[in-house]
């Protein structure tokens, strides 16, 4: 039975230390969400103050150009009775 002395232990929580992270990866990590929160805010406001055509409505009927070679596409109406 040996009689050396122990080491003395720590009594402490171990803490865990996580590597530093790189200054650029974090500059690079900021510019990119300014950007995306830029276009964001972009996007919004254009969204809100672009008037947008309409959606419905009359329609003019396509034309064709005989002398291009185009023709007219026939009317096909089919009645109940027939």
């Amino acid at each position: 039975m040996p009689f050396a002395k122990r080491p003395a232990r720590s009594r402490g929580r171990p803490t865990l230390q996580l590597p530093r992270a790189a200054p650029v990866l974090l500059i690079r990590t900021f510019l990119l969400g300014a950007v995306a929160i830029a276009g964001a805010a972009w996007a919004l406001t254009r969204h809100y103050t672009h008037e947008l055509p309409p959606l419905g409505g009359p329609r003019t009927a396509p034309t064709y150009d005989a002398d291009a070679g185009e023709m007219p596409v026939p009317e096909i109406i089919a009645h109940d009775g027939d």
